[in-house]
């Protein structure tokens, strides 16, 4: 399965990744030593997998398929791991929204953004375990669509030996496994699920590559009682995911705090599981509660005995600080669009904001380091001026549309730093050419002549400016432009160039416009 992936192939894909989790679930056990030798990572990876996976049918939409997959694995996570690979899948779906097909490059973004929602998850990030597994493997899978490979197959091969990689250095990240003289569980656990999905790819039979399980000598340096793992589910949360996590941030660790308001999963170790039930109920309306008694289910481990492997060079790694973000946005689907790729305040508005505008816009984040997206030509002078007058690091990413914020966005990594981030977003708004039409001086098509006149002459304008050698054309039609002539714009596009990969979104700005970025 080399080409574009529907919805029908990407859960087949992940039912085969789901087969494998099962059965390595005891082999990522024995490895399991962070952030307690519970030894269950492999079990609960298998479990949320295929709990996303029970109820789902097949689908021919990617968007719909990734969806439903984030949704049920949310739902269903269990323990630490599992619940992070939930938020992976979350950021998957994030990623493919309106998308029906996968091609390499939105599998690249959908890896980046599932590097993001699983960050973002946890309280405390801590590399040399799974988050930095799946963000070495977002970054190489950008790294494959930027030296031009463009199928599935390929994205999915750098992705996987990039993170067969970052999982033998994860001893060099975290002194527990270091000590241990295994790698990180829940790393292993994702390149399992990756090999799955490459050998999909590949059409191949048999595994790819064995999981580099140590026969580890579980250590177990944790004096007292390791306490209760506890997970429920919130429903309609009343308070944000950050105050959410500063009131459990105070009853236990290794937390995190998953989705959004409607639907929050959360996970702690806690000695005291009732207190957190207790306070969770203050929030909203529980489910999935589970509660495990730490210290038997290490009791009734079978923990083989080895020699502890050679000590790796210690490494020091600290995560920057994510930066706030701020994007200007001409309509409601361009806003929604910036949101769901992580913007922390959007600015929904068809005025050029002022210099005083901006400011007060600046001071509303609490962030040390701020990004801005302008997404507007006039507006980058205007921003640019308010971030000199602001006490905090603020950059300008000169993006003079949505359509380039939006790009700037997908290659945001919140793990850089900030100038790694200015440099490698603006390069990324710079590739996207953007053309916009406006139907008939605003006044859109009537009939059906008419339809395929503007239909015509908007391919036409597209070949002029290199369509032919572009691989990706999204299409961002406002309110003045109905699905219909929408969608018959986009088949006249997908005819006219075979091998232009066609999306499109309901932008929201006001008019008639038809706006088509090219990458």
């Amino acid at each position: 399965m080399t080409g574009a992936w529907n919805g029908e192939h990407l859960l087949e894909a992940l039912r085969t990744a789901s087969r494998d989790l099962e059965r390595h679930a005891a082999s990522l056990n024995a490895l399991n030593v962070f952030p307690v030798p519970d030894g269950d990572t492999g079990t609960n990876m298998a479990l949320t997998l295929s709990g996303a996976l029970r109820d789902i049918t097949p689908h021919p939409s990617c968007s719909v398929v990734a969806e439903r997959v984030g949704y049920w694995a949310t739902m269903r996570g269990r323990g630490n791991s599992g619940i992070i690979l939930s938020q992976i899948l979350r950021g998957v779906a994030t990623a493919l929204a309106g998308h029906h097909l996968m091609s390499g490059r939105e599998l690249a973004a959908a890896l980046a953004h599932g590097s993001a929602r699983a960050y973002e998850a946890v309280l405390r990030p801590v590399e040399g375990t799974m988050l930095t597994v799946i963000r070495c493997a977002g970054e190489a899978a950008q790294r494959a669509i930027a030296a031009g490979e463009a199928s599935v197959s390929a994205v999915l091969d750098a992705a996987v030996r990039e993170a067969r990689a970052a999982v033998m250095r994860t001893p060099q990240l975290l002194a527990t496994l270091r000590e241990a003289g295994v790698v990180d569980a829940g790393g292993q656990g994702l390149l399992v699920l990756l090999e799955a999905l490459l050998r999909y790819a590949r059409g191949e039979t048999g595994e790819l590559h064995a999981p580099a399980v140590t026969p580890a000598a579980i250590v177990d340096d944790h004096a007292g009682s390791a306490g209760y793992c506890t997970s429920f589910v919130i429903h309609k949360a009343i308070a944000s995911l950050d105050a959410i996590r500063r009131v459990f941030a105070a009853l236990g660790d290794s937390l995190v705090v998953a989705g959004d308001q409607a639907l929050v999963k959360v996970h702690l170790h806690t000695p005291r599981p009732g207190d957190a039930l207790n306070q969770a109920l203050e929030f909203g309306a529980l489910d999935q509660i589970e509660v495990v008694n730490m210290d038997l289910q290490r009791a009734a481990r079978d923990a083989g005995e080895a020699l502890p492997a050679d000590p790796l060079p210690a490494e020091s790694v600290e995560a920057p600080t994510a930066p706030g973000i701020i994007a200007l946005a001409s309509g409601a689907g361009y806003a929604a669009i910036l949101r769901d790729l992580g913007a922390d305040l959007v600015w929904e508005t068809t005025a050029l904001p002022t210099i005083d505008e901006w400011r007060a816009a600046l001071e509303r984040l609490p962030q040390r380091d701020i990004l801005v997206l302008p997404n507007d030509p006039q507006a980058v002078e205007t921003a640019q001026a308010a971030a000199r007058q602001v006490a905090r690091r603020v950059e300008v990413v000169p993006t003079t549309s949505p359509p380039q914020g939006i790009a700037a966005l997908l290659a945001l990594n919140f793990q850089a730093e900030i100038d790694q981030n200015v440099q490698t977003m603006t390069a990324a708004a710079e590739r996207v050419r953007v053309i916009t039409f406006n139907w008939r001086q605003g006044n859109k098509p009537e009939t059906p002549a008419e339809m395929a006149q503007d239909a015509y002459n908007v391919c036409h304008t597209l070949r002029q400016i290199g369509a032919s050698d572009a691989e990706v054309a999204t299409l961002y039609y406002s309110q003045g432009i109905d699905d219909a002539q929408a969608a018959m714009l986009a088949e006249t596009i997908r005819a006219a160039f075979p091998a232009l990969h066609v999306d499109m979104h309901a932008s929201g700005q006001p008019g008639c416009d038809i706006i088509i970025a090219l990458e």
